[in-house]
C-alpha cells in the first residue's frame, strides 16, 4: 500500500522537530509493509489555514498519488476534528494499533 506521512509541530512547541514524528511513522509504515511515497511536514500552528505541507497534502490525495495517510497524532493534523480528505484514508498508528 502506498502511503503518505504528516508531521506537525506548532509554532508554540519550542525544540520540537518534525524529524521525532516522521521517524516513528516511518518505522509504522514499514512494519506494516507499506510504502511511503511522500512526507509533509509543516512548522506552524493546527489554526493556521496556511499550512502549506497539508495543502500539497491534499492536492497530492486528489491525484491519488497515496492511499493512506499517516500522523502521529489527529491534533498534528488538524483541531478541527475530522473531516473529507478527497478519497484519502486517515490513520494513526495509535489508532491503528487499538484497533
Amino acid at each position: 500500500m502506498k502511503c503518505a506521512i504528516y508531521a506537525r509541530v506548532s509554532t508554540d512547541d519550542r525544540g520540537q522537530d518534525p524529524l521525532n514524528q516522521r521517524l516513528q511513522l516511518r518505522e509504522f509504515a514499514n512494519r506494516q509493509g507499506w510504502k511511503v511515497v511522500h512526507e509533509y511536514s509543516d512548522e506552524a500552528s493546527a489554526k493556521n489555514g496556511e499550512r502549506k505541507g497539508l495543502k500539497a497534502l491534499f492536492v497530492d490525495a486528489a491525484r491519488h498519488r497515496f492511499e493512506v495517510v499517516l500522523f502521529w497524532s489527529l491534533d498534528r493534523l488538524t483541531r478541527e476534528g475530522t473531516f473529507k480528505t478527497a478519497g484519502a484514508k486517515l490513520a494513526s498508528p495509535k489508532a491503528i494499533s487499538r484497533g
